[in-house]
């Protein structure tokens, strides 16, 4: 929808509060998620089922603190010591 010149998110949401309006189980594709952003954007707006790259994957499980402190373990544990 987005590369046809529309409101991706905004019609998405759209339709998934058009279905659950109506009492409907119909869950909505979102469908090439492109970013990290639009997919918290639409999950924040309550849709939950997506297609995305294996890159945007990835990207959902990059957080520097939880890296920092997994190297940290890691080094405390070759260490033999405790934080």
């Amino acid at each position: 929808m987005t590369d046809a010149g529309k409101d991706g998110l905004a019609e998405c949401v759209r339709m998934d509060r058009i279905g659950k309006g109506l009492g409907s189980d119909t869950r909505i594709l979102v469908a090439s998620i492109r970013d990290v952003e639009s997919f918290e954007d639409l999950a924040a707006q309550g849709l939950d089922t997506f297609t995305f790259s294996p890159e945007i994957c990835r990207l959902l499980f990059v957080e520097k603190l939880t890296d920092d402190a997994a190297a940290d373990f890691e080094d405390a544990a070759r260490r033999g010591s405790v934080l």
